[in-house]
Parts: structure tokens; sequence; C-alpha cells
């Protein structure tokens, strides 16, 4: 099946990358201190609940789910999406680009770190197991981009704009995405909630900033034509 995926999709493709790299970015230059402790104690230890054992198949299961689940999502909605008449593709990646654009701030001027170093009966199982994907995540995750969490926020961005008929697939990956998050000692609820509604917002807002744009680009009517 042809799906004409080409040099021509790099306009779609590039601006999402280039959002990730700022965002990347920001949380390794910020000269602000973190505000873990804040979110601490807006929610406690509620992220434990999520945690109740540590289990290694489960624990390879969430981190396959992580950092396996979650490209293939985001990468085989765009291809679905391309499948479809119209462009749903261009909506994805505009909306992918803003909701991580709309992130930014957040992890340059209230850094928060991750759950597993901070709350109690929560370990960080991402971070200290002995696989070459600990190893890689300890590497280039600075352990302070906890807020919000661009892996929901855009995993839900994904769903929100899920292939026709591959809805419910789609939001059963982002929950497992969501879950995977709280487990292996990432996330915070709070990042979560924030994240999904950074998500829809942009998926509201960009289709209402589009029109506009668009409306303006329109040329003005003609009254009528006037002679010498």
């Amino acid at each position: 099946m042809n799906i004409s995926i080409g040099p021509r999709d790099a306009r779609y493709v590039v601006p999402p990358l280039l959002a990730s790299g700022i965002a990347s970015m920001a949380s390794k230059v910020t000269p602000h201190a973190l505000q873990t402790s804040v979110v601490h104690g807006l929610e406690g230890g509620l992220v434990s609940l999520f945690q109740p054992v540590s289990n290694p198949a489960l624990t390879a299961f969430f981190v396959l789910i992580y950092v396996g689940l979650y490209p293939l999502l985001l990468g085989l909605t765009y291809v679905g999406l391309k499948r479809e008449r119209g462009k749903r593709h261009v909506d994805y990646a505009f909306t992918y680009t803003a909701v991580v654009l709309a992130a930014t701030p957040l992890f340059y001027f209230a850094p928060v770190g991750v759950t597993g170093y901070t709350v109690e009966g929560v370990e960080p199982l991402l971070y200290e197991g002995s696989g070459i994907v600990s190893s890689l995540v300890t590497s280039i995750d600075t352990l302070q981009k906890a807020m919000p969490s661009l892996h929901l926020a855009l995993a839900a961005t994904a769903s929100l704009h899920a292939p026709r008929g591959y809805e419910f697939l789609s939001w059963s990956a982002t929950s497992l995405i969501a879950l995977s998050t709280l487990y292996l000692g990432i996330h915070w609820v709070s990042d979560l909630i924030v994240g999904a509604t950074i998500a829809y917002g942009c998926y509201v807002v960009f289709p209402i900033v589009q029109s506009h744009v668009e409306d303006s680009q329109e040329p003005a009517p003609v009254d009528g034509v006037h002679g010498d």
C-alpha cells in the first residue's frame, strides 16, 4: 500500500522535532530552582498508589511501553492520517508542535524533578535498572522535566487525531503510556493533568486560529467594477 510519505513531509515533521529540541534545551539550561517540593506538597504521595510493588516483569513491560509504544503511537498516527483524504496529518503535526512549545516555558521557569527520587515508596525504576535502556535514559534525561508530562500530552494529541477506526486502540495505548510514567517513577499525577489539559487546549484552539488565518488571507470581495 502506497502511503505517499516523502520529502515534502519534512515541512510537517521538522517543526515538531525542532520544538522538541527547544523543550529539551530549556530543561537543561534553566537557571530556576526546582519546584518539586511545591508539587509534592500539593499531591503528597498519591503517585505511590501506582507502584504498589516493583516486579521485574512488570517493570520491563512498562519500560517497553514508555520507550517503544510511545514513539510508535506518535509515528503511526501521522502515517495513518496520511492514508486518509484531507489534511488531518497537517493538523496533527502543527498541534503536536503547539503542545511542545506550550509546555516549554514550564520546563524553563518551573522545573520539577521526577517522583522516583522524591516520593517515599516510589522507586526510580526507569533510571536505576541495569539494562541499556536505563543507561541511555539517564545519560540524556535531566530528571527535572516532569511538569507537564509530554509523554501523555503528545500521546493524547495523537489520540485526539486518531485515524478513523483506530480511536479505541489509540486511547488504550495512551492509557498504558500514562500508567507507565507513574509506575516507573517519572511523573506526578499533576503532570498528567497539566499535560492532558495542554493537549486538549491546543487541539481546540488550533482550528480556531487556522480559521482566522485562512479568513485573513482571502481576497476582499469586489463590490463592483468601475470604468474610466
